[in-house]
C-alpha cells in the first residue's frame, strides 16, 4: 500500500473541478442517450454499450502508450471488480429509473447518493477527525436541493412508483459505491487507468451474460445518428467522465467528489436550453446557483481537511 500523502489545496480543487467537467460530460450524454432511445435503442442496451465502446477505446490506446498498466497490481483485484460490477449495476438502475419515473425525480434520487455517502462515513469512519464536517454536510445538502429544483423533481412526485423509486434509491447508492470502490483501487497502488481497463472489462463480461449481444439492435446503427449518438455515451458520457472522476478520487475523497457530481443536473438544464430549446424556468436558474454554491462549499470541505 502506498504511502499516504495530503495534497495541497491546489490539487483538491483542481480534483473537485475535473469532476465537475465529468458532470458536464455526463450530461451531455443524457442528451445523446434521448435521442437514441427515440430511435429504437432500449435504456438496458444502450447502457451495455457505453461500457463496450469506452473499453473498446481505451484497452487498445494502453497496449500501444502504456501497457505496464494493463496488469493491475497485487491486491486491487476486489476493488476493480467491484468498480466495474458497479459501473454496471448504475447505468442499468439509473435508465431504470428513468423508464419509470420522470426524469428530474430519477435525476435528483441518484444525487441523494452524496448525503448517503456522507452518512456512511460518518457511521464506518471511527477517526472522528477523518469524517466528514458540517461544511461537507451543508455542501451536500445544498448541491441536492439544486439538483431537486434544476431538474424539476418536485413537478413529477405525482408519477412516483415503487419500482422505480427503488431503482432511483439504488442508483443512489451504486453512485457512491463505485466512487469508493475506485477510490479504495487507488489507495492500493491501481492506476485510473488500470482501474478504468479492469472496470470496464468486468462491467462487459456481466452485461454479455445479462443480456447477450447476439440480440442488440444493431440494425439501429444503420442510422448515422444513432450510431454517432452510441458513439458519444461510450465515449464523452462514459470514458472521459470515468476517467476525470477516477482519477479524481487518488487526490480527494469519494463523499467529497460526489458533492462535485451535482453539477450534472445544472449542465443538463444548460444543454436542454441551448439544444433542445428549453428555457430555464426561475425555480431552475436558483437551482443552478445551488448546485454552485454547493460545488464551491465542497471545495472548501475538502481542501480545510486536506490542510
Amino acid at each position: 500500500m502506498r504511502a499516504e500523502i495530503r495534497p495541497d489545496r491546489a490539487a483538491v480543487v483542481g480534483a473537485l473541478l475535473r469532476v465537475v467537467l465529468a458532470g458536464a460530460c455526463w450530461a451531455m450524454a443524457a442528451v445523446l442517450a434521448k435521442y437514441a432511445f427515440e430511435r429504437g435503442v432500449p435504456p438496458v442496451r444502450l447502457a451495455e454499450a457505453r461500457v463496450a465502446v469506452a473499453l473498446v477505446a481505451l484497452a487498445p490506446f494502453l497496449a500501444w502508450r502504456r501497457p505496464g498498466l494493463l496488469r493491475p497490481p497485487p491486491g486491487t483485484w476486489t476493488a476493480l471488480a467491484g468498480f466495474g460490477a458497479c459501473v454496471a449495476a448504475v447505468n442499468f438502475t439509473y435508465y431504470l429509473a428513468i423508464d419509470h419515473l420522470p426524469v428530474g425525480v430519477a435525476v435528483a434520487l441518484q444525487y441523494t447518493g452524496p448525503a448517503i455517502l456522507l452518512a456512511a462515513t460518518t457511521l464506518l469512519v471511527r477517526d472522528a477527525g477523518a469524517r466528514p464536517g458540517r461544511l461537507a454536510w451543508t455542501a451536500a445538502g445544498v448541491s441536492l436541493a439544486g439538483a431537486v429544483l434544476v431538474s424539476r423533481a418536485l413537478e413529477g412526485l405525482g408519477g412516483l412508483d415503487l419500482p422505480g423509486l427503488a431503482a432511483g434509491l439504488a442508483s443512489a447508492a451504486l453512485f457512491s459505491a463505485y466512487l469508493l470502490s475506485a477510490e479504495l483501487a487507488g489507495r492500493r497502488g491501481a492506476e485510473p487507468a488500470t482501474t478504468l481497463l479492469w472496470g470496464f472489462l468486468v462491467a462487459v463480461a456481466i452485461w454479455a451474460v445479462a443480456v447477450p449481444w447476439w440480440s442488440w439492435p444493431v440494425a439501429t446503427l444503420a442510422d448515422p445518428g444513432v450510431a454517432a449518438a452510441v458513439a458519444g455515451v461510450g465515449l464523452v458520457g462514459t470514458l472521459l467522465p470515468f476517467a476525470l472522476a477516477v482519477g479524481a478520487v487518488r487526490v480527494v475523497s469519494a463523499s467529497s467528489a460526489g458533492i462535485a457530481a451535482t453539477s450534472e443536473p445544472a449542465f443538463a438544464a444548460a444543454f436542454a436550453w441551448v439544444l433542445l430549446g428549453q428555457h430555464l424556468s426561475p425555480a431552475q436558474l436558483a437551482g443552478s446557483a445551488l448546485v454552485v454554491a454547493g460545488v464551491i462549499l465542497a471545495q472548501l470541505a475538502a481542501a480545510r481537511a486536506s490542510g
